[in-house]
């Protein structure tokens, strides 16, 4: 027992590590949105295990207190196996809504091999009654549980966190761009170049983006939404007058009154750091 729970607390606390890791103070690191979103996608599909193993640990309790063998636990380890199938698509679509093509052949390919040998495993077996208590059942509904209660619960801190903490990393860059307008007389026309002297330091964040805007710029990160299928914009505007656009042919294409109407976001909050608001995209 102390095995099989060690086991299962380190299982969890890996896929918990992969769904908060893009909220994490550090540097940049490409994988971490990826790894994020197909643990949050597996821990959802996981919940499909707790009806059936919660079915299945009831048995094996039973058996246990009879002391009696029998070989239904197969077919529990059958239904086990065809949720798994259910479990790598929803990898596999976490992968491709990263745009990770490779990972995503990757986790289909390792998933079908790894379901196509225990479903080999279980048929030379289908016919020998196990007497001993079958913990397979325990990790199909703890880990999943545990893991989606903890998202639901703290996703949304971890994202308040993350962007805050960007925020106040911004200071010294919006002090420098103020500086420079004051040395100049105007603000920079672009700030692209080959390394990034200002970084937001967290994992799942890649860069500011500078852009001048009306009298003033933009300044702007993007960061993975707490909700699904979302994407966050988060901007400063000294004189409040923030706006981005989901598409850039609208900004060829589209008169001023036009674009107003059309601007892609269907949410916009306004935030307690001065002149900071976040844009949401579906």
């Amino acid at each position: 027992m102390p095995l099989h729970l060690l086991r299962i607390t380190l299982i969890t606390i890996l896929l918990l590590a992969c769904i908060f890791l893009p909220f994490i103070p550090g540097d940049y690191d490409a994988s971490a949105i990826t790894l994020s979103t197909i643990a949050q996608l597996v821990s959802l599909a996981g919940l499909l295990f707790i009806p059936m193993g919660l079915a299945w640990l009831i048995y094996e309790l039973r058996k246990r207190r009879a002391g009696k063998t029998s070989i239904k636990g197969y077919h529990f380890a059958l239904a086990a196996l065809v949720i798994s199938g259910i479990v790598v698509l929803a990898a596999v679509v976490g992968a491709l809504a990263s745009n990770n093509r490779f990972p995503a052949i990757g986790i289909l390919l390792g998933g079908g091999y790894f379901i196509f040998r225990t479903v080999r495993k279980l048929r030379r077996n289908k016919n020998s009654a196990a007497r001993n208590f079958n913990f397979t059942p325990v990790y199909l509904v703890c880990i999943p549980l545990i893991a989606v209660l903890s998202r639901q619960l703290y996703i949304e801190s971890a994202t308040e966190y993350s962007r805050d903490y960007v925020i106040r990393q911004s200071a010294g860059l919006i002090r420098d761009i103020e500086a420079y307008r004051q040395r100049t007389g105007h603000y920079p026309t672009s700030l692209h170049s080959l390394w990034e002297d200002y970084k937001p330091s967290i994992t799942g964040i890649q860069r500011y983006h500078y852009e001048p805007y009306g009298k003033a710029y933009n300044l702007y990160f993007e960061q993975l939404s707490y909700q699904a299928g979302t994407r966050e914009i988060v901007m400063y505007n000294k004189f409040d007058e923030h706006q981005f656009t989901s598409h850039n042919q609208d900004l060829l294409r589209l008169s001023p009154s036009e674009l107003d109407r059309q601007r892609g976001y269907f949410a916009v909050h306004q935030l307690e750091a001065r002149h900071w608001k976040y844009f949401w995209f579906d």
